[in-house]
């Protein structure tokens, strides 16, 4: 309202300096002078009078980031479909940056008044970004959402990352699983494995000399020893206890066990002993995926992600299982989430929140899941066919309610991307023991370093 009665003002200041020029023409002027000058100043008037009445108003305009995994048809398909949405009312401006430096970028942005209005947030950023003052309060945004009761409290409780509201609006999950070539487990004879123990012998037998040179070609299991690679190796190793988890009940980091330190052992000899690429050891996704589509190894682990890469290589050969159970009876799934963060300092809070509703939307949600391949958690996208009759996304969805996230803490960041792969190289190599290696992580964990 101050705006259009400043426009108003404006119009008759104009108007009052015309007529006044008009009348300061005296004796030189004219009738016609005075004609002129009145004309101009209607014309001044109803022009902007016209203006004004029909709302021409410049859109609202929103920036989001996302991290380049994401850059291409997926979000040029979801910004066609924002603007038939939305209009001219808001513009959103989709900006891709780098998934290595995203969270430093991020941190930088909101700490110097840059940041976007709406970013995709890692639950494990959320601390942090909250103590920023860089996250709005989403839980009365959250209760009163049409589509609130089609998402599982389990995954508003990953969203509250520990804060005592909701800061993240649930976005995406993605949930570890394993990858089998059908045909290697059929040549050598064995089933698929259901439990850790057989999963470690399915590793050795699967390990052979196909063309008979005398040195191995097929390897059983993709290890990933370069980052990344702590999500496979917890699922895995702490299966060896019932209800283990980074931090115990007390919040302090208790990976420096007997148990767990055996079955590390275990996990370990599958590089000391040949049974995965030698590259094993500074293998990262890239690598362990291409030694799985070109039939270096006979298991992978990742996610949905790369089933429709995994369907053009071998279109039938392969199955997907969930990940074993340990010596505890319980398998210890991973699982990656995302929410969407809206910075408390956008100028236009009411367009964020629109659009994040909007792209949190069943319709949206199974776009996303579609072409994306991430993993369906809102009720009515989970009960569509497509998914329900898909093995991979059936196996997805019925283990996410248990699958575990990586935990909130201060040091989570410092272990996933420096301390777990040196400590576990080193391990590989024979420089450190189990048990040395799971307390250098305990020392990590608990900020000892």
């Amino acid at each position: 309202m101050k705006r259009g009665l400043a426009k108003v003002t404006a119009i008759g200041l104009c108007v009052s300096m015309l007529i006044s020029l008009a009348g300061c023409s005296g004796g030189g002027g004219s009738a016609t002078t005075d004609k002129a000058a009145e004309k101009a100043a209607e014309a001044v008037t109803d022009k902007n009078i016209q203006s004004e009445a029909e709302g021409t108003q410049e859109p609202i305009e929103l920036t989001y980031w996302y991290w380049e995994d994401e850059q291409g048809t997926i979000e040029n398909m979801l910004k066609d479909k924002w603007e038939a949405y939305a209009g001219d009312r808001i513009k959103v401006n989709f900006e891709s940056v780098p998934s290595s430096s995203f969270h430093d970028k991020l941190i930088t942005a909101i700490s110097t008044g840059t940041g976007p209005d709406v970013f995709i947030c890692k639950p494990m950023w959320a601390p942090e970004l909250y103590g920023m003052g860089g996250l709005m309060n989403m839980e009365d945004v959250f209760e009163g959402w049409e589509y609130a009761d089609e998402v599982d409290d389990f995954m508003l409780e990953q969203m509250r990352a520990g804060l005592d509201k909701l800061y993240l609006y649930p976005r995406t999950t993605i949930v570890m699983y394993l990858y089998c070539r059908k045909s290697m487990f059929e040549k050598a004879g064995i089933d698929y494995p259901k439990t850790v123990d057989e999963f470690f012998d399915a590793c050795e037998k699967l390990t052979v000399d196909t063309d008979g040179d005398g040195k191995t070609d097929q390897y059983g299991f993709g290890m990933r020893g370069g980052n990344g690679g702590h999500y496979m190796w917890s699922s895995f190793v702490f299966s060896a206890l019932k209800d283990k988890d980074y931090y115990d009940a007390e919040g302090k980091a208790s990976l420096a066990d007997a148990k767990l330190a055996e079955m590390n052992q275990k996990y370990i000899d599958l590089y000391q002993n040949g049974y995965v690429p030698p590259s094993a050891i500074t293998d990262g996704f890239s690598e362990v995926l291409t030694n799985f589509k070109s039939g270096v190894t006979a298991m992978l682990y990742h996610h949905i992600a790369s089933i429709t890469t995994i369907k053009e290589t071998f279109g039938d050969d392969f199955e997907v299982i969930p990940v074993p159970t340990g010596e505890s009876g319980q398998a210890f799934g991973c699982q990656e989430m995302t929410g969407w963060a809206i910075n408390p300092n956008s100028k236009n809070l009411e367009a964020a929140e629109e659009f994040v509703k909007w792209a949190s939307s069943p319709e949206i949600h199974d776009v996303r899941c579609e072409k994306l391949q991430q993993v369906p958690f809102m009720s009515s996208v989970q009960a569509l066919d497509k998914y329900k009759n898909d093995q991979a996304y059936k196996v997805s969805m019925d283990n996410m309610l248990s699958a575990h996230t990586l935990p909130v803490g201060p040091e989570i960041t410092t272990y996933t991307e420096e301390m777990w792969a040196q400590t576990f190289q080193r391990a590989l190599m024979g420089e450190l023991s189990s048990m040395e290696m799971l307390e250098q992580l305990d020392k990590c964990l608990n900020g000892e370093m």
